[in-house]
């Protein structure tokens, strides 16, 4: 044929006669087409009649997020040049304006609920069964600069000086006008100076050749405490019960990440992500300041309750997870611990045994109460006392056991070891928890299971094949936005987009219908 850049007649007379019938755009335009969006219709005025379709809007961010593709630039660009993007938008082109207001406005309230609506979608159809969950956390860097740190010790520390400077001046004022102002906040502190300045007349100078008077030296010392208190005091209140936060991004809080710039330790501004998995797919997201796992379990469960209306009967996670304030609230609820102890791994090698100062080590005499030493000595019952905890007021109780005597005990250093290598003045003493224990107890019996070890197996696959796939396949380490609410939306455009991949995968391999991993018979567990 002769060459012609003009021939419109090359060109389809639809644009879908070119997309593949298996392709994923026709999932997710086929997906979206189902979910009820009448809470994102809400979010416009009167209900509103937008210049865009808002499920046009949802289907191309979708889709883009499932193409790792992130900037509303780019996404506008591609919806001038890529023919699947003008497919999804009946040839429509928004700008960047809009999407990015559709993506950080609109769908503000409701992108929890979409998300949810496609899970439970996948769990109608038999994909996806929420009787297991399995559960794990990683560290995500923020979108934020490295040394913009603020530490709650720093401002602490700040605040005690002021306190020190503060009455040093209060004692100026009762020398200098026999004012008693040590009862004054610093507001009434700055005008008590103010009126003391002006019974006196005095004018206040600036700049070289000028010589200031006593009184204008006093009200700037109680000025630059006012301000210095009023800066101390709006740290601590973005801080609220974290160790730190970025200046640039306050909900991000500085923890030690794998990976280290510095190789030295250095701490960075990131958020703590939980995901909940099952059949491979991620069905529940959520971020926490907290750097450790262990007081993010809760909170974590207790939404994906709310979000699905139950809680799974198995609850599989690390030994991140083991305390004795998450097992008894699963218990509670009616679902099996499956969380690894935190010395399980240790129990099984030889100097866990040879540790003889352990009260795992000790017999124990149910009728006296006591523990027996390795030394045939006794260690009898001293106090039970409740402890609480201070950020979430958990109470446990603790028994205290102590030995009749360890004076002339040649075991005594490998029994009771100290760091600076002199001998302990009071005589052995362990701390036991018995209902913490008993729940240690059932925890262990089920994850030596046949059962367990299969959930434990399918958790390190499931789970860690999620973290692996986000961080190594998609590169997708750090996130793009500022703040919470928008890092948790983009993270789950990026659930979605994960989802829809796992579902072609699993798809074309004939999986769909494949929960977990089964083995008849497994002896060794990597968890």
């Amino acid at each position: 044929k002769e060459y012609s850049q003009g021939m419109d007649s090359l060109f389809p007379s639809r644009l879908d006669e070119n997309i593949s019938s298996d392709a994923p755009v026709r999932l997710v335009n086929q997906i979206v087409d189902e979910l009820d969006i009448s809470p994102l219709l809400s979010t416009y005025k009167g209900g509103g009649c937008p210049a865009y379709y808002p499920r046009m809007l949802l289907k191309v961010l979708f889709f883009a997020y499932l193409n790792n593709v992130y900037s509303c630039r780019k996404i506008a660009r591609l919806l001038q040049e890529n023919i699947l993007y003008m497919w999804l938008s009946g040839k429509s082109t928004p700008d960047f304006r809009t999407i990015n207001d559709f993506r950080s406005k609109r769908l503000k309230s409701c992108i929890h609920s979409l998300f949810t609506q496609i899970v439970l979608m996948l769990v109608e159809l038999g994909y996806i069964s929420l009787e297991k969950q399995y559960i794990d956390g990683t560290k995500m860097e923020a979108n934020a600069n490295r040394y913009t740190f603020v530490w709650r010790k720093r401002v602490e520390k700040g605040i005690a000086k002021l306190k020190e400077k503060r009455r040093q001046i209060q004692e100026q004022m009762l020398a200098f006008t026999g004012m008693d102002t040590f009862i004054l906040d610093d507001d009434e502190l700055l005008r008590s100076v103010v009126d003391v300045c002006q019974g006196n007349g005095i004018t206040f100078v600036q700049g070289s050749g000028h010589r200031k008077t006593a009184e204008q030296k006093l009200f700037e010392q109680v000025a630059a405490i006012r301000e210095k208190q009023q800066e101390y005091d709006a740290h601590l209140t973005v801080m609220g019960t974290r160790n730190s936060y970025s200046k640039t991004d306050p909900d991000a809080t500085f923890m030690r990440m794998k990976e280290d710039h510095m190789k030295n330790g250095q701490l960075k501004p990131a958020y703590n992500l939980q995901l909940a998995v099952q059949s491979e797919y991620i069905i529940g997201l959520g971020l926490f300041p907290n750097p450790t796992d262990t007081r993010t379990l809760i909170p974590f469960l207790t939404a994906l309750e709310s979000g699905y209306g139950r809680l799974a009967d198995h609850i599989v996670a690390d030994a991140g997870y083991d305390s004795e304030e998450n097992m008894d609230w699963i218990e509670k609820k009616g679902s099996t611990v499956c969380i690894k102890p935190r010395e399980y791994e240790y129990r099984k090698t030889s100097a866990f045994k040879k540790k003889i100062g352990h009260r795992s080590n000790m017999v124990y005499d149910a009728d006296s109460d006591t523990y027996t030493c390795a030394k045939g000595r006794k260690l009898h019952f001293v106090t039970e006392k409740k402890q609480r905890d201070r950020d979430s007021g958990y109470e446990r109780t603790v028994r205290t056991y102590q030995c009749e005597n360890c004076q002339y005990c040649g075991k005594r250093n490998q029994c009771q070891p100290t760091r600076t290598g002199k001998k302990p003045k009071q005589n052995k003493m362990i701390q036991y928890n018995p209902y913490y224990q008993s729940l240690l107890d059932k925890d262990y019996k089920f994850i030596q299971s046949k059962k367990g070890i299969q959930l434990r197996i399918n958790r390190s696959i499931q789970i860690e094949g999620a973290f692996g796939t986000v961080k190594g396949n998609y590169e997708y380490r750090r996130v793009r936005h500022k703040g919470k609410e928008s890092v948790e939306k983009e993270l789950l455009f990026m659930a979605f987009g994960f989802d829809l991949r796992k579902y072609r995968s699993r798809r074309d391999t004939d999986r769909l219908q494949q929960h977990y991993l089964e083995k008849e018979e497994t002896h060794t567990v990597a968890c």
